[in-house]
């Protein structure tokens, strides 16, 4: 877990802002802090990514989108298809391939990759390895591609796989990896595309991995969710809702948040924790923090005003 903070400076800022909201707001400093942690966790899963452009709305249908639109962008600078029939870099991918199959005699694997003539990417081959690979003489055909790619010389991977890669979570995770698990928008990943052999494939893995957005901000609903609920006036009230709402963040409950609370008439020390709140930095580099911090205390300053506003339209109408 990788801890995020506040300077000590904002932190005695904060803590004064909350006394005063909880003076004028007549709450306990317990009450008090319990509705700003609540509502700090809904913010958290707000302002971290995924977010639709523009940014805010992270609770939102169109940030569900845009966390799905920004797995299958990343997956598919990756991997590309053997029968993905309008992909360039399909056929690129498999002429490589078919070269190094035969250069190191690998018949095997040439007749693999290219199926009986049915994988839709040799049609952007040219017309000559498209012929050998339609060649129902199989001997014959690997032959032919042997002597026509004698030339050339083809080099494996960047992660050293030759013909299709039937497992790709191991590939994807590895490649991840290399760029702390995150894909930057206008990074090249890989030198070259690694070859799956179907399409299906490939969108049933995305659909898979699409299936996770919403998880790093499921752990700030379980923080809220473990929270005692403050009191006003004697009555319970729930804050935070919004984030309770989200389906497609409350399917997940892998992550756990936790939170801890000591309060005196004094004191109150009050934690909520997302374990992958900050995985790969992903809140750092969005800043989820300080804008936490900022809408937390725009708010209490709106909610004061109403506070003030309500109380003063009553004690007009007397």
């Amino acid at each position: 877990m990788v801890k995020v903070s506040l300077s000590q400076k904002s932190q005695e800022q904060f803590i004064r802002r909350l006394q005063n909201f909880a003076k004028k707001t007549g709450q306990t400093m317990r009450d008090a802090a319990l509705e700003q942690a609540a509502l700090a966790c809904q913010d958290a899963a707000t302002f971290t990514p995924p977010m639709p452009k523009g940014g805010g709305k992270g609770l939102s249908k169109a940030a569900e989108l845009a966390g799905e639109n920004a797995v299958e962008g990343d997956i598919r600078k990756m991997f590309v298809s053997a029968n993905d029939r309008y992909s360039r870099n399909a056929a690129n991918v498999l002429a490589i391939n078919l070269a190094y199959a035969t250069k190191s005699n690998d018949f095997a694997m040439f007749n693999k990759l290219i199926g009986k003539g049915s994988m839709k990417a040799l049609q952007g081959l040219s017309p000559v390895m498209q012929r050998i690979a339609n060649d129902y003489d199989y001997e014959r055909a690997f032959k032919k591609a042997k002597n026509y790619l004698n030339k050339s010389n083809p080099v494996l991977s960047d992660y050293g796989t030759l013909g299709f890669v039937f497992n790709i979570r191991p590939v994807h995770n590895q490649i991840k990896g290399k760029f702390g698990g995150r894909i930057g928008k206008n990074i090249k990943p890989v030198r070259r595309k690694l070859l799956v052999e179907t399409t299906a494939e490939l969108k049933e893995y995305i659909k898979e991995r699409q299936a996770m957005v919403g998880m790093i901000k499921a752990g700030w609903a379980s923080a809220l969710r473990s929270l005692p609920k403050p009191m006003i006036n004697g009555v319970p009230k729930d804050f935070g809702v919004d984030l309770l709402k989200v389906s497609w963040i409350n399917r997940h409950n892998k992550v756990q948040g936790t939170s801890s609370l000591s309060a005196t008439d004094k004191a109150v020390d009050l934690v909520v924790t997302n374990p992958s709140g900050n995985v790969n930095d992903i809140a750092t580099n969005a800043d989820v923090l300080g804008l936490v911090y900022a809408n937390r205390i725009k708010q209490m300053r709106a909610r004061f005003r109403k506070h003030l506003d309500t109380a003063i339209a009553e004690e007009n109408s007397k």
